[in-house]
């Protein structure tokens, strides 16, 4: 006798049955629960990150934490103080 499947979503803890499953990385998903975590877009299996536990389209992902150039802005316990800036003192022209 078929005993069902013990699959639970990611997203929204409900049974995941093998015709809606979305499976990445040892977790499941439903297909309309696999979606970017910051602007809703449906996302694949092949175009997909994962960032502190969140999925999100490459576009996003690149817009959120790749314009800086680091994922620093992202620690909890980063001073503004540490931060220097790179400057140089202009030196004076002689002729």
């Amino acid at each position: 006798m078929f005993g069902g499947t013990q699959d639970k979503c990611v997203a929204c803890k409900k049974t995941v049955y093998p015709i809606e499953k979305v499976a990445v990385d040892g977790t499941s998903y439903h297909r309309p629960c696999f979606r970017c975590s910051h602007g809703g877009c449906v996302i694949s299996p092949s175009n997909y990150i994962t960032h502190d536990h969140k999925l999100y389209c490459k576009h996003h992902h690149t817009q959120l934490f790749k314009v800086k150039g680091n994922f620093s802005q992202f620690e909890k316990n980063v001073h503004l103080d540490e931060v220097t800036e790179n400057t140089t003192v202009p030196v004076p022209f002689s002729a």
